[in-house]
């Protein structure tokens, strides 16, 4: 091996590609190396950040070969920045080996980074992970930014190379707060990355938001001009429903990137659940004058229409929405809400259908059909779907109404009675007295 002087400081890669299939074919091993030296503006620090970002995106972009002939990805006919991003959501990196080494006279930090393919319900994840229109852009922007930052480490190490020994101190001290700089970029990324892969592309939201909060905070206090954290935990906040928390990091993203869509968005479904309806149609209509083909700033607009019942308006922006990302489980959610409000009541349900189709979990549909149900004067049908949206989330207090109404009707007073006290207890004071 050519030994590499001190003086040069170039950054050496050597990657190593293990592609590994058992004979079952069922799990795919890559693994990926990458050795970095170090230099008299790159601390150990740095080197080892950029070694770790280094290694995963290179195993990545191994892994990505093998998701190319999925069916699935061929039909989606993905450019190679979609492919790479797709790989980061459905697939888990892992730094399995970090150590120390000497090339020459040069110190240097080797690091191995693993992904183990399992083939196993593969294709229906990156299925899932596709129609998360909102969660691919969070990926693709994700993965620039690695991209960019990478880059940067490269040109430092450059100008590090033409540096000579007569250097001024000031010109070294530059160099060195520079790669200072960009290795925090590079570590509030990786709990950035910690914070997306909780996302659950099926349900639309964090699988643990505690969870994320901390990671997105992480990032934010390595990086507090990092737009897309303060978007992260602010959607995480909107899980655990501390509204107030989440407009607070709307408004930080907002104003550290004032053309990002994303957030208008965000913030409009936020004021929709603070009731604070004409502003988040304020914030919906910047979204989609910065972004028109985006389905979630026109699911939220539609949404906040019908809570001012202007439901013509609410339907137009909902049909947008699905033309957009036929995916959409809330889009179907709110208009079937709205054909009920309507009395349009078999679109209502055929519309419900469908979101409980595309989202087996959203309590909310199951108490809307059920309703639609209670209307009909189909109370057993209502109160099974009541009893599922209350499964799904206990604290419903929709759901209680509807079924204790449903109840009575079919003359179960007790069961009605109990119902009631309940949403009485999760602040429905309509019930309270029945």
């Amino acid at each position: 091996m050519m030994r590499r002087s001190p003086v040069r400081l170039l950054l050496l890669l050597f990657t190593i590609t293990a592609f590994a299939v058992p004979a079952g074919g069922e799990v795919i091993t890559v693994r990926k190396e990458v050795r970095q030296l170090l230099g008299s503006a790159m601390s150990q620090d740095d080197a080892r950040i950029a070694a770790i970002a280094m290694a995963k995106r290179l195993a990545l972009e191994e892994a990505g070969t093998y998701l190319e002939t999925l069916s699935v990805v061929r039909n989606a006919e993905l450019v190679q920045d979609e492919i790479l991003a797709l790989s980061s959501g459905v697939l888990k990196t892992e730094i399995v080996e970090e150590q120390p080494f000497m090339e020459g006279s040069a110190f240097g930090i080797r690091v191995v980074a693993m992904i183990r393919v399992d083939t196993t319900g593969l294709e229906e994840r990156v299925k899932t992970l596709l129609a998360d229109r909102v969660q691919m852009q969070r990926l693709k922007d994700s993965e620039r930014r690695v991209k960019t930052l990478l880059a940067r480490v490269k040109e430092l190490e450059e100008r590090m190379a033409r540096m000579n020994a007569g250097a001024s101190p000031e010109e070294k001290e530059t160099l060195k707060t520079a790669f200072r700089e960009n290795t925090h970029r590079l570590t509030a990324q990786q709990w950035y990355e910690k914070g997306t892969a909780l996302w659950d592309s099926k349900k639309r939201r964090f699988d643990l938001p505690e969870k994320a909060i901390e990671y997105f905070g992480q990032a934010i206090r390595i990086d507090p001009g990092y737009p897309a954290a303060y978007n992260g935990r602010g959607i995480a906040y909107d899980d655990l429903k501390q509204h107030q928390r989440a407009i607070e990091d709307y408004d930080q993203a907002i104003q550290l990137d004032p053309d990002d869509a994303t957030a208008y968005v965000n913030r409009g479904a936020t004021n929709n659940n603070l009731k604070q309806y004409r502003r988040a149609i304020e914030d919906l209509d910047q979204a989609i004058q910065i972004d028109p083909d985006i389905a979630s700033a026109y699911n939220n607009r539609g949404n906040a229409y019908k809570n001012l019942k202007q439901y013509r308006r609410a339907i137009e922006d909902l049909d947008v929405a699905i033309r957009l990302d036929p995916s959409l489980a809330g889009a179907y959610n709110n208009r079937g809400s709205v054909y009920g409000s309507l009395k349009q009541y078999q679109r209502s349900i055929e519309d419900l259908d469908m979101a409980i189709r595309l989202d087996p979990d959203l309590a909310t549909a199951y108490g809307l059909r059920g309703i639609v149900y209670t209307l009909l004067r189909q109370d057993r049908r209502a109160i099974e779907d009541f009893g599922e949206a209350i499964r799904l989330d206990p604290d419903l207090a929709m759901a209680y109404v509807g079924r204790g109404f449903a109840h009575d009707a079919l003359g179960e007073q007790e069961q009605a009675k109990r119902d009631w006290r309940r949403a009485c207890e999760l602040g429905e004071k309509q019930v309270c007295n029945r």
